[in-house]
């Protein structure tokens, strides 16, 4: 064992990494944050971070016990300070990674109508807020025929749960006469207002920039050694990276919902990087563990700057 790879062993497999990066991200958390709706942005990114230890935990992502997975999660989020303002945004990570658990659980399931109500119904609540999670619907459709979940009744199943939350709030705005909230998220679906990136800050760009390349290296490293998992383990992640696609596109086409995608972004490559590091043991490992700490470092200290001194 190299001296680099001491370095990522004991930073993946410590006991140490979870909590000294939770003081990190207190820190940054309590640096950026102006009033006290901060602070539910901050339960959120708790409660999502929780979440991803419970799905690794239930479905072993990652083959080995580990928070590191979490651990990239909690610092990248807090790295982006731009996140940290609390908007109706801040609620999709939570609603997609508890639509990935229920998907993920309905696995070769028997009785997997539970399962897919509540992923579709999770789906249609965040999509209340962020419209455009309606878009992943197909592609959760194409996971459960892999997942071997899909059939008549599971299919309506999901179909109840993605309108349910729509029947609550239209009950909601028929009552009130606020029929404005039932017809504002279905009008923000398809409208598409023309593809123009320069509303986009640089520093968000550079963001942005950073982890799109650290996921995408995680992804190509996947498929050369996703022989060494279980077949649940490569269809689980294997469709992580192809949520991360679709997010990917939908970047390209709707820059204009750009921290909303980042967001989601953040969750799929914190556990690619976490499968990585923790799993993989030799020279690159290593070597692209050290540059990825630096770089991570410095993207926090940049974030910093950008925020208190060049404002």
């Amino acid at each position: 064992m190299t001296g680099h790879n001491k370095f990522q062993i004991d930073i993946a497999t410590g006991r140490l990494t979870l909590p000294v990066v939770i003081l990190i991200c207190l820190f940054l958390w309590g640096v950026s944050i102006h009033s006290w709706t901060g602070l539910a942005s901050i339960l959120i990114c708790a409660l999502t971070g929780y979440m991803m230890i419970e799905m690794n935990t239930a479905f072993t992502l990652i083959r080995t016990r580990t928070t590191l997975h979490v651990s990239f999660y909690w610092f990248l989020t807090a790295a982006c300070l731009f996140l940290h303002p609390f908007h109706t945004d801040n609620l999709i990570p939570l609603t997609f990674i508890i639509t990935l658990f229920q998907l993920f659980r309905s696995y070769e399931s028997g009785q997997a109508s539970g399962s897919i109500f509540h992923a579709f119904f999770f789906t249609g609540l965040g999509s209340i807020f962020f419209p455009q999670l309606l878009y992943f619907v197909p592609l959760y459709y194409i996971g459960m025929v892999s997942f071997r979940s899909l059939s008549a009744k599971t299919f309506f199943a999901g179909l109840i749960g993605l309108l349910t939350p729509y029947w609550f709030l239209f009950s909601y705005a028929f009552y009130y006469d606020k029929m404005e909230l039932f017809y504002n998220p279905l009008q923000a679906l398809v409208h598409f207002p023309p593809v123009s990136y320069g509303a986009l800050p640089p520093n968000e760009l550079i963001n942005c920039g950073v982890i799109t390349l650290l996921s995408l290296i995680c992804s190509v490293h996947y498929f050369l050694v996703s022989y060494l998992d279980k077949t649940r383990t490569r269809l689980f992640v294997s469709f992580l990276i192809a949520v991360e696609a679709w997010i990917y596109l939908l970047g390209i086409l709707q820059p204009q919902h750009f921290n909303a995608l980042l967001q989601l972004q953040l969750i799929i490559c914190s556990i690619l990087t976490g499968h990585l590091f923790t799993l993989t043991r030799n020279r690159f490992s290593g070597i692209f563990f050290i540059v990825t700490f630096v770089i991570l470092i410095t993207l926090a200290i940049y974030n910093l700057w950008m925020q208190f001194f060049n404002s």
